[in-house]
């Protein structure tokens, strides 16, 4: 599959921000997270992880949904 210059930026984009919170999150990391509720809020910047994941998947099942089940053939009114 081939990447437009957009798409290309777009995830440059993304994977800086990424690297930034990931950083800045091992930096600021602190003691206030020893009293967790869950185990993996203890993980220094699993939040900034989770988030970009939760992010990229909720873009790639919106195409999805969009190319598979939303999107109608052009002559689609046409033939009915």
């Amino acid at each position: 599959m081939e990447m437009k210059i957009g798409q290309k930026h777009l995830f440059g984009i993304l994977y800086v921000c990424l690297a930034v919170s990931i950083v800045a999150g091992l930096l600021l990391h602190s003691h206030e997270q020893a009293h967790a509720a869950f185990v993996w809020q203890e993980i220094p910047v699993f939040s900034a992880i989770y988030g970009f994941i939760g992010c990229i998947l909720i873009i790639v099942v919106s195409k999805a949904l969009g190319h598979h089940w939303l999107q109608k053939e052009e002559d689609y009114y046409e033939k009915h």
